[in-house]
């Protein structure tokens, strides 16, 4: 692994986690809907969910991936592992984008 992919792997990673942990710092207990760059953050629990599984999933998986040899169980391991991370960010993403279009039209 580079310099450049030692960069943006764990950029990535401490990105996504920290916008996660302001989101759940800010929204005291998910009661309140808190205001990042100006904007509210409807359903912040769910989109720190997504932003820890978007930083483990990339950020992590991308550190992570050269221990291991290719083609061996811990990089299967681990590829599956990522999968599953990427998905679950792309599920939330979804359930945040139809959560908060339904709250609007209400």
């Amino acid at each position: 692994m580079g310099a450049v992919d030692l960069a943006l792997a764990v950029a990535a990673g401490v990105a996504n986690l920290v916008v996660a942990a302001v989101l759940l710092a800010r929204s005291r207990g998910g009661t309140v809907a808190p205001r990042i760059f100006g904007r509210p953050q409807p359903l912040p629990r769910l989109r720190a969910a997504m932003h820890a599984c978007l930083g483990l999933g990339l950020g992590v998986g991308w550190l992570v991936k050269d221990i291991f040899p290719p083609h061996s169980t811990g990089d299967a391991v681990l590829f599956i592992v990522v999968r599953v991370l990427l998905v679950a960010a792309l599920v939330t993403a979804l359930l945040v984008a139809f959560g908060a279009r339904a709250t609007r039209a209400q």
